[in-house]
């Protein structure tokens, strides 16, 4: 199985979550929680798209989870998972309108959404969008396979 497809997948679920829950909880640190977390994710799909079988994937899994195991821990320790929310994303909330502050994550997680498909199928992508976004196709695909 090829591991891009799960990778982007992965990445587009964890900014769709950091987002909502952004939203939802009005706390912005969700992304602080994760950034840590998610790179070894990342690299372990691709380690096990190989099998296990490729000694540079193996040993670039193994030194990302030690990094990624650092900072987490470092991050725990100063209290990053307390529930608190970094006071740096507060001055930030006061500098900017509310469509400043959560325009450019409702663009990064709309980008990458669109690049999901385009990836999945291992389609070209034109820049960082695809030739037509998702949206776009999804209608036409749904009525060739619905006939009337």
């Amino acid at each position: 199985m090829d591991p891009l497809p799960i990778v982007v997948l992965v990445a587009a679920a964890v900014c769709a979550f950091c987002w909502i829950a952004s939203l939802v909880t009005k706390d912005t640190s969700w992304v602080d929680r994760l950034w840590s977390i998610v790179p070894v994710v990342y690299v372990w799909v691709f380690a096990a798209g190989s099998g296990l079988s490729d000694p540079r994937l193996v040993v670039m899994a193994v030194l990302v989870t030690l990094w990624g195991a650092r900072l987490t821990f470092n991050f725990a320790r100063k209290g990053g998972y307390s529930g608190m929310e970094d006071y740096r994303w507060a001055i930030l909330r006061e500098r900017m309108t509310p469509a400043q502050f959560q325009g450019p994550s409702f663009l990064l997680v709309f980008c990458l959404a669109a690049a999901v498909e385009p990836a999945a199928r291992r389609e070209p992508v034109v820049g960082a969008v695809p030739a037509a976004p998702p949206f776009a196709r999804t209608p036409a695909r749904f009525v060739a396979s619905h006939p009337t």
